[in-house]
């Protein structure tokens, strides 16, 4: 499958009498994509010796999207897919220096910039024609992923420390889905259409329009931001309010994911910006097993080479279940209330909830297994570290018609009230998956006010 547009569909971009700047534009089009491809290459080598596995595969995987066919890209990408597929690496280190990648990749990012404006400038006079609007969607993204790689890298090394301390293995960036999410989020920040509920049509005469928009409202979880709030909400910080949610951050749970599908517009006529990701369930390698794959079988030529990360519980009838958790154990920086007090989610039918609105409540707890199918006699309990009675909570298990939890095996739990800011709780939940008894008990604590 061809995974980028060349400049070669520059020759016809402009429709009507404008043409005559064809030739001048594919020849500063081709010239960026020449010196983008080099930067690329460069900032893979860098990470790479730099052990960066978040951003060495970053720029490979760009790389490669927009067409290198460099062995030495492709090495370094399998590599990194190699160490972090396996267990060998874990990830999640945020860099604490973006300035290199800026100095590679500013240069192009402005130049980008002046094509974008250009372009976008005819499509408002309606001097664009079909073509045209493809390569203005192609130079669209270019301009976004030079503009802040660094974010993209950082928001990257977030979701896998997070996922690293919840006992997860790392995932990847993956560049032809999230150019679907970028160009849909340019959408939806222009027109304001972001809820696949949306009843006016869709604008099918705006530049970012096209097939990308429809997959995005089925395959995503969007943040849009239409002011600036008291929560931090740079890209980097997506996986932030992810965990402030229940439904949203049900993938990010998961231990047989590979990839992640993240994407952004910075601003736009209706939104201030808006977030867009998704962590498909895809094995991605077929050799290399998925890690609930890998608890039911032995794989020889791989013993050696893949490295146990995962909590699990052996059933009773066989195999084991794979455990994750959120808040995960000894959190230190829990959001205390659902949506930080700020926002809440779609796809609850809870009249309770609806009622009161899910922001007077306490941050979501979440037990999933992976494996197993029916869970019975749940029971569990919250409560302060420092003493006190039992927190109330409303308690829902997948396939409660109150809120759509998907197919794993869930417990969900809504604390009655949002949590004390500063606060060490423990929480303890028992019952049994198949007829296997588990009891989990951790601490948690929840973040300042303003952090």
């Amino acid at each position: 499958m061809k995974r980028f547009v060349g400049a070669g569909l520059i020759a016809v971009v402009l429709a009507g009498g404008a043409r005559g700047q064809d030739g001048d534009l594919a020849a500063r089009v081709a010239k960026i994509d020449a010196s983008l491809l080099k930067a690329l290459g460069e900032l893979a080598a860098l990470y790479d010796g730099k052990k960066d596995p978040e951003a060495a595969h970053f720029f490979c995987e760009c790389a490669l999207g927009w067409g290198s066919t460099d062995d030495k890209i492709k090495a370094v990408h399998k590599k990194w897919e190699d160490e972090v597929y396996y267990g060998r690496s874990r990830g999640g280190v945020p860099m604490a220096d973006t300035k290199p990648i800026w100095e590679k990749l500013g240069v192009p990012s402005k130049e980008y910039k002046a094509v974008f404006d250009e372009l976008v400038k005819a499509a408002g006079e309606k001097k664009l024609d079909e073509a045209g609007k493809k390569v203005l969607q192609d130079v669209a993204v270019k301009y976004e992923l030079t503009r802040v790689a660094g974010d993209y890298v950082e928001c990257t090394q977030r979701f896998n420390e997070v996922r690293q301390k919840m006992k997860l293995r790392a995932i990847l960036w993956e560049f032809e889905s999230s150019r679907k999410l970028i160009l849909a989020g340019w959408y939806m920040a222009d027109t304001g259409q972001w809820l696949s509920e949306d009843k006016e049509p869709h604008k099918e005469d705006h530049p970012a329009f096209g097939p990308h928009v429809e997959w995005a409202y089925e395959n995503s979880n969007r943040c849009p931001y239409w002011h600036y709030s008291t929560v931090r909400h740079g890209f980097g910080d997506m996986v932030d309010h992810v965990r402030a949610f229940a439904l949203v951050r049900q993938n990010l749970l998961n231990p047989d994911v590979r990839r992640l599908w993240a994407g952004e517009w910075p601003t736009g006529a209706k939104m201030k910006a808006i977030h867009i990701y998704a962590i498909p369930r895809v094995a991605y390698r077929k050799d290399i097993a998925t890690p609930s794959s890998r608890t039911h079988e032995t794989v020889a030529e791989e013993k050696d080479r893949w490295i146990e990360v995962e909590e699990n519980l052996a059933l009773k009838a066989g195999g084991k279940a794979l455990i994750s958790r959120c808040p995960y154990e000894g959190e230190a920086d829990a959001p205390w209330a659902f949506g930080y007090g700020e926002a809440g989610e779609y796809d609850w039918d809870d009249p309770t909830v609806a009622q009161r609105g899910q922001t007077s409540y306490g941050i979501p707890i979440m037990l999933r297994f992976f494996g197993g199918k029916e869970l019975t006699e749940v029971d569990y309990e919250l409560k302060r570290k420092s003493g006190g009675y039992a927190l109330a909570c409303r308690k829902y298990l997948n396939g409660d018609k109150r809120v759509e939890i998907d197919d794993l095996p869930t417990i969900l739990l809504l604390p009655d009230k949002t949590l004390d800011y500063e606060t060490t709780h423990i929480i303890k939940i028992k019952g049994k998956l198949d007829g296997t008894p588990f009891e989990k008990k951790w601490e948690f604590t929840t973040r300042g006010r303003f952090k």
